[in-house]
């Protein structure tokens, strides 16, 4: 842990865990759209990517307002304190 306080120790982790999730989703995106450009017009296989993506960026946008929400939750818990 070294001489790192709590807080800055619990907000690194939850931003790195944040970050690894979000580039989960990126990946997710990326493979839904290979998916579709490797369809050939197989309606099947393009639905199956368009359910890959917009369930990889349903997942981003979540990943993103978490982040946000640790960012507030934060910056307001530092006002409290002072």
């Amino acid at each position: 842990m070294g001489t790192a306080d709590l807080e800055s120790t619990v907000v690194n982790i939850i931003q790195w865990v944040l970050g690894f999730l979000g580039l989960i989703a990126v990946i997710f995106i990326l493979y839904g759209g290979f998916v579709w450009m490797t369809a050939s017009g197989n309606e099947e296989k393009v639905s199956k990517a368009k359910k890959v993506i917009t369930a990889a960026v349903i997942g981003l946008i979540v990943v993103l307002l978490a982040w946000a929400i640790v960012i507030f939750v934060v910056g307001q818990a530092n006002t409290w304190v002072e």
